[in-house]
Parts: C-alpha cells; structure tokens; sequence
C-alpha cells in the first residue's frame, strides 16, 4: 500500500466528532450488502481488506445496534427504484405476488404497495437501534409520492399509511406551503416528519414553526412525542447548482467560482442550525444532496462535509458520495469546522446576489412562491419522473 491510510474511515472520524452530528445512509437499507460486496470489488487489491473492515463498522446487523455510525436513513423514490434493480430476481417475485393477491388494483396501486413493502422491509432492519436507543436514533425516512406537493390532504393521507408500516417510520413532506401545512398536522398527531425539497432559509423557519406550533397543539390534547422526532432536509448542492444562482451573478459581474457556490449552501446551513438551537426548535436540521467538490490546489475536496463536520445536524450519504470520501479521505485528517465561518469576502460577493440573499434571510421569501423556486421545480420534476418510472416498471410485471 503506497498510502499512510487510517484504520478507522472517513466515516468513523466524522462521527466521532461530535454526539451532536449523525451520520445517515441515504438509500434504503436492503442493498446495502449488494453496494459494499460492488464497492469492495472496485478498489484495488491492497485496499480490499482496510475497506471491507471499515465498511462492516458503519453498519452491520451482526453488531450491537449502539455500535452502528449509520443512526438513520432517508429514502425517496429514486433510491426506492434501485432496490428493484439492485435485488432484480427477489423484487420481481414480490410485485408479481402482490399483483396476484390483488386483482382489483391497477399498475399505479400495485405501485404504491410495492413501494410501502420496500419501506418496510428497510426500516425493519433499523428497529433494533430504534429500540436499543430509546426511540431516539434508528428512524427510516419514507417519502409520500413527490406529485402530490401542493395536496396537503392526501400527503396526509400517505403519510398517516407510511407511518402505519413501522414504529420507527419518518415520512417526508415537501417544503412547499401546503407541504409545510401538512406538517403542522402531521406533527400535532404525533408522527415523525423529514421536510424534504428544502432549500432555503425562510423554507426552514416555516417548517421549524410549523413544527414548533404541531407539536404545542398535540401536547396540548395529550398526544405522546417519546417515539417523534422532526429533520429539516437542506438540498444543499440542489441549491446551489441553480442556473438562475450562475446567472444574476453574471449580470453582477460577479465570478461565482465553484468554492463560492459550495460557501452558499455552507453558510445558510450553518446559519440555520445556530438559529435552531439558539430558539430551542425542537427540529434538527438534515444535510443531503451534497457534492463532490470544489477541487483546491490540485486536490479534490468535498467541502459539503470538511466545513460542516462537527456541527448539531444530521448529514445522510448516498453511496457513491461515501464511496468517494472513504477513498479521497483515506489519508486525509478530519477536524471540528464547526465554528469555522465563512470568509467575509465570501459572504460580501455572494450577498449582492438576489437569489443567495433571499436565501440567506428569515422571510424574505413567501410560503406561496415555495414551490415556484427553480430547484423546488427541478427536483419535484426529477422525483416525479423517478415515480413514474416505477409505476412503468411494475405496469411491465403485469
């Protein structure tokens, strides 16, 4: 082996941080042997061993449940489709079944089904840490159909089946205003919500009061919040790669740079947290759809995490993103940047911009231009076209 590598991951060296930060797998946990039997098999052969030990620490339902780095996980429809394709053989079998157990559903309810089974199966696999931890870690993010982000009444209506499934159930609801909406209820019933198509800091504080507000009225009537919990989803790379955030800043004749745009999503996530804290909202903030990136010096960094590393916030992974800094990270220190701020030349250039400054403030963005903004349309784009594939997926079984 050529490099002076760690024992312990990446992975390892970020948890061990802070108690405040969690680390989540973003996929469901069904492919998970599948992902690190691929991973393992890609690096080369003197790093086999140090990855394979290093991949069994993260998560292994041989261990103690208290052992595991994973402490949750986050799902969404995408992901949901590559269990069909990951355990092709095994899924196939199961939609067929459901098929035949149902003669009455069309493709689209087949769909649904298929997808609730596999939400299922996932966070039956987390009881264990939702136990050991006393409700306090082990919740499995399942996301209502992405289509519905302007109907607060049947995201209810999903969310209330979702929840039905497992005990450690968290359902995903849009940011948008009836999302937030739908929030508010869900939360005053007492079931555990992950605000998801999140970009923004005014986005944030609706959910965060929504949430605040749910959780007074259901306390209120005597609903029990020991098995709850309440994340805000910041889409941090989704946000800054928005081409409307590259064009003002032309217009300003400003050079947005690679490492300002991954300064934007840094500073409002840094911002966000210290504001839930210091208000005691009882939600805690959730970074996803990080990127791999800026590259300095010659030497590719994933910012999304070195600056962010030591804060109060849960950070969920998908698997190519953990494949990459498990590997760019192998030799690499990982140090507390949570106090770190952001350099004030930084913040200068980017607040000229209209589409970072809105972002950056409290209410300088309505509930009812949520769903309008450019990477709200974008992601509900991608995620409804992800669960239209599905539904042409199971269609094809039939």
């Amino acid at each position: 082996m050529t490099r002076d590598t760690y024992k312990k991951s990446a992975m390892e060296r970020l948890n061990s941080l802070s108690q405040d930060m969690e680390l989540w797998w973003d996929s469901n946990p069904l492919i998970y042997e599948k992902w690190c039997s691929d991973f393992i098999s890609s690096v080369d052969e003197d790093l086999k061993e140090l990855i394979s030990l290093q991949l069994k620490k993260l998560w292994d339902e041989k261990l103690e449940p208290g052992k595991w780095v994973f402490q949750g996980v986050t799902t969404n429809p995408p992901l949901t489709k590559a269990v069909f394709d990951n355990l092709k053989a095994e899924w196939e079998k199961i939609i067929r079944d459901i098929i035949k157990a149902n003669p009455g559903m069309d493709y689209k309810q087949v769909t649904w089904e298929a997808y609730k089974e596999a939400c299922k199966r996932g966070a039956e696999r987390y009881l264990p840490l939702f136990e050991k931890s006393g409700y306090k870690y082990g919740y499995v993010s399942a996301q209502v159909d992405p289509r519905l982000f302007t109907d607060e009444k049947e995201m209810v209506r999903q969310a209330l089946e979702l929840k039905a499934l497992q005990p450690n159930i968290m359902v995903k609801i849009p940011t948008t205003r009836s999302g937030v909406l739908a929030i508010f209820i869900l939360t005053s019933l007492g079931v555990p919500t992950n605000a998801t198509l999140c970009f923004t800091l005014p986005q944030i504080m609706a959910v965060a009061e929504a949430v605040k507000q749910g959780k007074a009225v259901g306390e209120k009537y005597g609903v029990d919040y020991s098995r709850w919990r309440s994340v805000i989803t910041i889409m941090i790379g989704r946000f800054e790669d928005a081409k409307i955030f590259e064009q003002q800043a032309k217009e300003r004749g400003i050079d947005l740079t690679e490492e300002m745009k991954r300064w934007a999503g840094i500073a409002i996530t840094k911002k966000a947290c210290r504001i839930l804290s210091e208000r005691n909202y009882p939600s805690k903030m959730l970074v996803a759809s990080s990127r791999v990136s800026p590259k300095v010096n010659g030497i590719q960094c994933i910012w999304h995490i070195e600056k962010l590393a030591g804060c109060n916030l849960v950070y969920t992974m998908n698997p190519e993103l953990i494949k990459s800094f498990m590997l760019l990270y192998l030799d690499r220190p990982i140090e507390d940047k949570s106090k770190e701020s952001v350099p004030d030349e930084v913040m200068e250039k980017l607040l000229k911009i209209p589409y970072f400054a809105e972002a950056y403030g409290e209410d300088t963005i309505s509930p009812e231009e949520f769903e309008n903004l450019e990477p709200t349309v974008t992601t509900y784009n991608q995620f409804s076209k992800a669960m239209v594939g599905l539904e042409e997926y199971v269609k094809s079984l039939f």
